[in-house]
């Protein structure tokens, strides 16, 4: 019973975090914008990098908080594109 509530716990507090995150524009994935994106992420996280097609950060007790990854590529459109941040959305898997 014990490691079963642990488990669920863990599993909660793990729940937003990916190893593979990017940035869409309407609907459409943009590598370009989810490079940007990587390279400002990683000023905070050293250990993420950017694979060619998404940010990347694997290992035990890291990940992308997508949430905030959503964010970060909102950020990101407004001044290198002209868009509007309401039409950007973060993937990540």
């Amino acid at each position: 019973m014990k490691a079963a509530v642990v488990l669920s716990l863990v599993t909660a507090v793990l729940a937003n975090k990916h190893w593979y995150c990017g940035c869409a524009v309407s609907g459409k994935y943009k590598s370009d914008l989810s490079e940007f994106a990587c390279a400002d992420w990683a000023t905070l996280f050293p250990n993420t990098h950017f694979d060619g097609n998404s940010c990347v950060d694997r290992g035990i007790g890291r990940g992308i908080e997508g949430d905030v990854w959503e964010k970060v590529c909102a950020r990101n459109w407004g001044p290198a594109y002209g868009g509007k941040k309401e039409d950007v959305k973060g993937q990540c898997w």
